[in-house]
């Protein structure tokens, strides 16, 4: 196992398992992450205008490479129905070198 940088999670959430299934289809299709995993469905609170909100969401996790996150950023941002999408990245501590390679070849970055 090898500490990879250049290895992204992004996750965002989203109202639907249609919706995520379109938008998990989509960054595929586009070669903007090599996976999407889609959890599900969730509980979120949270305060929005001044309320406290409860919904129930589906989480996309996405991987992709740190050269790939522009392109992959744009898109979701793009396509998401939500006028302020949850957008959180952390880069793992501990990846394989052949996850970590299939990753990287699987993620276009222009």
């Amino acid at each position: 196992m090898t500490n990879d940088e250049s290895l992204l999670a992004a996750t965002t959430t989203i109202a639907t398992i249609e919706q995520a299934e379109e938008l998990a289809r989509q960054i595929v299709a586009q070669h903007r992450a090599a996976c999407v995993q889609i959890d599900g469905p969730i509980s979120s609170h949270y305060v929005w205008e001044g309320a406290v909100q409860r919904e129930t969401e589906w989480r996309l996790t996405i991987k992709t490479t740190r050269a790939g996150l522009p392109a992959l950023e744009e898109l979701v941002h793009r396509l998401h129905p939500y006028e302020l999408p949850q957008w959180w990245v952390a880069a793992p501590h501990s990846v394989s070198d052949s996850y970590a390679r299939w990753v990287s070849e699987s993620v276009q970055t222009s």
